[in-house]
């Protein structure tokens, strides 16, 4: 969201709402509406017209912050029947794609939208995702998913597509979220150019290690496979101390470079 849209809220607004145990609600304001937690309900007018970062009483009185919302927070709370990557994945794998303003990329799973919406935040202005799925429904509820989070259309071409099937050529980076995404390495190959950046997240190991059998007998150099783990420490003066819970294994990152030397036969 720009500085322009963390002034004042209006109706059709997406907020945030923090509750005192910084529980997050992602909403979209309606006049007439009311929002219901287990800490109390607000109503939608008494926040329309007010600014982001005020703290409102719930009708039970308890503080409920209204903060604007993230890329991030947009994308973990995507409508889904997959299951979507964590932020410490989406943003690892952003960083090694290197993809910015301009760039083509590729995105083979569309699912729910969740890394679609990265990615677009990625590369505008200027760039271009060519998102594709086996399933329709995916495609379209990704669609959904990326309009509600106000991602421009032109930004997003969504396409119907089979294992194996062509896709464009000299983009700078495909990513792969598919559970067999070795069937994918070939085309991958042939749509980047030199030095152009592959990734994919899969969660056992047998896949990423099927995979990277794959990208080396493909000529993909720099193959490397990481897992990232995150915990919570709470800083409190006197007593800090890591968090009870973790974000542990969710996704196994593998990730590769493509160069211009003959494909093994």
């Amino acid at each position: 969201m720009t500085a322009e849209g963390r002034g004042l809220m209006a109706e059709g607004s997406p907020v945030i709402l923090v509750l005192e145990d910084d529980r997050k609600f992602l909403v979209y304001l309606r006049s007439g509406h009311n929002f219901s937690t287990h800490k109390g309900a607000i109503a939608h007018d008494s926040l329309i017209g007010q600014g982001y970062g005020q703290v409102f009483k719930t009708s039970s009185g308890f503080d409920m912050v209204a903060v604007s919302p993230t890329w991030i927070d947009r994308m973990m709370k995507v409508q889904r029947r997959t299951n979507i990557m964590y932020p410490k994945d989406v943003a690892y794998l952003i960083a090694y794609l290197g993809i910015g303003p301009g760039d083509t990329v590729v995105e083979l799973g569309a699912g729910s939208g969740a890394m679609t919406i990265a990615l677009a935040h990625a590369i505008q202005p200027g760039g271009k995702i060519y998102s594709y799925d086996r399933r329709e429904e995916h495609l379209q509820q990704a669609a959904a998913n990326c309009e509600r989070a106000e991602i421009p259309s032109s930004l997003v071409e969504f396409r119907l597509r089979g294992v194996g099937e062509p896709l464009p050529e000299g983009v700078s980076a495909v990513m792969c979220d598919i559970p067999e995404p070795w069937d994918e390495v070939s085309a991958a190959r042939k749509c980047l150019g030199g030095s152009g950046r592959f990734a994919s997240a899969t969660p056992t190991f047998n896949q990423a290690e099927r995979l990277a059998s794959c990208l080396i007998g493909e000529k993909f150099a720099l193959v490397q496979t990481i897992e990232i783990l995150v915990r919570e420490i709470l800083a409190r003066p006197g007593r800090t101390r890591p968090g009870h819970r973790m974000v542990g294994h969710t996704q196994l990152l593998t990730t590769a470079v493509s160069t211009l030397q003959d494909e093994c036969t």
